[in-house]
């Protein structure tokens, strides 16, 4: 934003907030021109306050202030009335300060959409600007009021600065050799029958169906971890996952999250990890980092 702006906008705000400060100067001067002249003349304090509708504390706070105007207030005698021209005139110098709040609240207002709803500068940029934050920025310029008759200065159209990105240098990668493609077809036909309740404990005399069927289910579960293995080693072998996919038959992703769960990286906390399960009767199985396709050797 042009220097002049900006100066023109934190002017605006400045004077909105020395408006609404209680200690203002300027109108507790005028406030107090009244207050200090009735001093002056003999009135106490405490029948200002009261002929002027304030409270004590309020009328002492008012008289701290130098006046900022002379007034020729009647000298006090006894027994005489407060003046109504002195009421008249404090009620003036009222009117003027809320007439300040009025005029410096619409003047922020428009300054404020002004350079937001047509400049097109976000809060966060102009909050800088005055020392407030965002939010309270909003707020002043959703006030319910109709400001389109106040003059505001026209702002520079706001500019986004993009950051340059640096440019990814996209990794390497290598295709598939026929043979590998081969092997995870056929391990990824296995494994997909695999489960991990192969079997029960056999007793001394099983029957030759149920040693088929324990050998059968293991046979898939080595080649499912078997599977595993080799598409963390191909993918490490800088391998695409979208290759080692389509070489499986899978979706978008599925290679990648079985790797996952079988130690590749790092596990995410939502997957859990996989872990063999022992076969009842049966030795533990072989690690999966030492698993060798018998067919492929």
């Amino acid at each position: 934003m042009p220097a002049a702006q900006a100066k023109a906008l934190k002017a605006a705000y400045t004077a909105f907030r020395q408006a609404l400060d209680p200690q203002d100067p300027w109108a507790n001067g005028r406030l107090a021109t009244v207050v200090r002249a009735a001093d002056a003349s003999g009135w106490s304090r405490r029948t200002t306050a009261a002929a002027l509708g304030l409270s004590r504390a309020r009328a002492d706070k008012i008289g701290a202030f130098p006046a900022a105007a002379s007034y020729r207030m009647p000298k006090f005698e006894l027994g005489a009335v407060f003046p109504a021209s002195a009421v008249t005139a404090f009620r003036r110098f009222e009117d003027e300060v809320s007439m300040r709040r009025i005029r410096t609240e619409r003047a922020l207002i428009a300054t404020i959409r002004s350079a937001h709803h047509v400049a097109g500068w976000p809060y966060t940029a102009l909050a800088p600007l005055v020392g407030a934050s965002a939010e309270r920025l909003r707020q002043i310029a959703e006030i319910d009021l109709d400001v389109s008759s106040e003059p505001a200065i026209a702002f520079a159209p706001f500019t986004r600065v993009l950051k340059e990105r640096k440019e990814q240098t996209p990794r390497a990668t290598r295709p598939l050799t026929d043979g590998e493609a081969e092997r995870l077809a056929r391990l990824a036909a296995k494994a997909r029958k695999a489960t991990k309740h192969v079997g029960k404990r056999l007793g001394p005399h099983p029957e030759p169906e149920q040693l088929r069927e324990l050998e059968s289910s293991l046979e898939d579960r080595l080649a499912s971890e078997e599977l595993s293995a080799l598409l963390i080693s191909l993918k490490e072998d800088n391998v695409s996952w979208l290759d080692l996919d389509s070489a499986c038959g899978y979706r978008p992703g599925s290679a990648r999250a079985r790797a996952l769960r079988h130690g590749y990286a790092r596990t995410p906390p939502s997957m859990a990890p996989y872990t063999p399960t022992p076969v009842p009767g049966w030795p533990a199985l072989i690690p999966v980092s030492q698993l060798t396709d018998s067919a492929s050797v």
